[in-house]
Formats: C-alpha cells, structure tokens, sequence
C-alpha cells in the first residue's frame, strides 16, 4: 500500500509543477503583456482634405484648407472654424490667431474661435503676430517695411518704420510689454543683422548690432534675451547691453530647435550634421544653467524642442527623447508612417501627417 502511495507520489508532483508552470506563464504573460500596452503609443487621426498651411498649438493644432482657419484638438475633434477666405496666411501665439489676406487682417480668440478685431491696414500685410497685451502687423513692401502696433481691441499705439532694412523676424518679450524686431541692413558694404527693442508708444530703448559674429536667432528668458551666433551664445538686457559673464562658447553648433516658452530649452547640433542625409547624432541641450550633451541612437530628421525634453524622429520610424538632466535617451518605434512632423504640443502629442491624413501620436 505505501509502495503504491509513494508511486503516486511522484506523478502528483509532476502535475503540481507543470500547473505552477502554467500559472507563472500565464501572470508572466499577462505582465508582458501589460507592459507592452502601457509602452505602446496611443494615437488618433483626422483626415484634412486640403491643408494649406498647420502650426501646433498647446492643445492640437491650427490649419487653414483654403477658405476656412480651424482648430483641432487632439482628441481629433474640430473645435472652432472661422471663415476667412481664399489666398489667406495666419500666425498662432498663446495669446490668438492673426489671419491675413491682403490688406485685410483678422484677430481670432484661440480658446473659441470669436473674432476680436477685423479690419483693413493702408498696405498689404506681410505678416502678423498677437502679443500678451499688443499686436504687431508688419506691412509691406519687404524692404523699408513699417510695422504698426495696435492694442488687443484694435487702436493703434504707433508705428515703426524700417529705413534700408529687411525684417527677417519679430515679436513680444518681457511680459508683452517690450518689442523686438530682427533686421537685415543691407545699406552697408556688408550686409548685417541688427535687432531693436521698442517699448510700444515709444521710441526705441535698445539696439544689438553684433560686430563679433553673424547672429540668427532670438532666445527669450525674462527680462532677459539671448542670441545665439556662429561662435557665442550672448545674453543682452531690453537696452542691449551684454551680460558677458552668460557668454557661452557654441562654435561648431548650430540651433537646430527651440522652445516658444520663456527661458526655453535650446537643442544645438553640430553644423556639419544639420539637414545632413544622415541625420542629427549629436545633441546639445542649453536651458538656463544645463548645458548637457548626449549621443542619440537614430539619426534624426528633425528635432522638437518642448518643455525639459528634446524629441528627434528618424526616418526609420523611430522617436527619440532626451530629457533635460538624463544621460539615458528612450527611443520607440512608432506605430504609422509618416512623411513631416509638424511639432509636439504642451500635453505631449506629437502632430504628424502622412498624406491628407493628421496622427496625435502621444508621447509618454
């Protein structure tokens, strides 16, 4: 009898083990499979027959078809559309939508879409851009342009005209209470950029005239701006004056992102690896104290910066994020192909468009 038992023994345990087996298997799978969910990006598409022209916006994006200007979110719904008409141009702040067309302009309220100011300028507009508390409308021709500065209800505070001079870019600092204005002076024997500061009703307050190096871009921090050039990274108070303690040396560099935040991140790669066929390798990160370098996995097309994060995408399908401070940088095959990224949005999803069709892609 015992013999019999001890025999049975063995074939019980058996089954004990290959039934442990299977429960492992099983919560072993479920985990797997749980993880896989929660990495893998969650997305939704919308379907644009005609789009002109896109600009990302905190909570989805802008577009304009032809005749309508339209806000989607990114849960791909059509928050607003605002009837505008043909050969019309827009600009996107925080603050609203400038539509344009002609001498023609539109001020549009971003959050639902009523129209704040709609009115005819003396000339056609060439660009314009709506600020904390002014809006700026720059008016052609394109050289020995004039751009006039107007209260959020449409009264104008003044105009500044641009003798010999190409505006190449502009916009609101300090609280939206200082103007800026990046300008090419080709009046000289050596064309060069000049940028300006304006207090809006009054005259100019600063002028930056670089003689070290060709400067290309404006970075805003505070009350604070900084430029980067071929060879220094320079910060400037509203009058110009330089703080050359904040020098930093970026020769070999180039921005190749920014953030429209105040005191942004700023993604810098090696001149030689921009708009390269074998995409950006290596990244620089500078934002306020952090000046950080780290090596991406895939060469990347194009790069976001967005809050402390740098987003590169590769034309193997793949999306790479550095994070401010982190030496380790993710990278995660996305789910769709893509032809042009259009930006990441303040909630992390990434706009993307394929054909006629628009992805939200969200980024973990």
């Amino acid at each position: 009898m015992e013999q019999k038992r001890n025999e049975r023994l063995p074939g019980a345990i058996a089954l004990l083990i290959v039934v442990f087996t299977c429960v492992i298997a099983l919560v072993g799978g479920r985990i797997i499979v749980g993880a896989t969910r929660r990495n893998a990006y969650d997305y939704k598409s919308v379907s644009i027959p005609s789009n002109l022209a896109l600009e990302v916006v905190d909570d989805g994006f802008i577009y304009y078809d032809g005749s309508s200007i339209a806000a989607v979110t990114t849960e791909a719904k059509v928050k607003w559309s605002y009837l505008i008409g043909k050969n019309a141009d827009f600009d996107v702040t925080e603050y609203g939508v400038a539509g344009w067309t002609g001498d023609s302009l539109t001020l549009i309220d971003l959050s639902n879409g009523t129209t704040t100011f709609s009115g005819s300028m003396e000339t056609d507009i060439l660009s314009a851009r709506i600020g904390e508390k002014y809006t700026a409308v720059l008016l052609g021709p394109e050289h020995d342009s004039t751009i006039v500065l107007m209260e959020r209800g449409g009264r104008r505070v003044n105009s500044i005209t641009l003798t010999s001079q190409t505006v190449i870019d502009y916009g609101f600092f300090s609280k939206g209470s200082l103007l800026w204005v990046m300008s090419l002076d080709s009046s000289g024997t050596v064309p060069s950029c000049t940028i300006n500061t304006y207090r809006p009703g009054k005259e100019r307050v600063g002028m930056i005239h670089d003689n070290e190096q060709l400067v290309y871009g404006v970075v805003f921090q505070s009350s604070y701006f900084c430029c980067p050039g071929d060879t220094y990274l320079k910060v400037y108070d509203y009058t110009g004056s330089e703080d050359k303690s904040k020098r930093k040396l970026v020769y070999g560099w180039y921005m190749a992102a920014l953030d429209a935040a105040d005191d942004p991140m700023m993604a810098f790669v090696p001149n030689d690896q921009f708009d390269s066929r074998d995409g950006m390798r290596d990244l620089r990160m500078i934002r306020a104290n952090l000046d950080q370098q780290v090596r991406l996995p895939y060469g990347c097309q194009s790069l976001i910066a967005r809050g402390n994060r740098v987003y590169g995408f590769s034309t193997e399908g793949y999306v790479v994020i550095a994070e401010q401070g982190k030496s380790l940088v993710s990278a995660y095959r996305l789910p769709m192909q893509f032809e042009k990224i259009y930006g990441v949005t303040a909630n992390s999803y990434a706009v993307l468009g394929n054909g006629s069709t628009i992805y939200m892609l969200y980024l973990a």
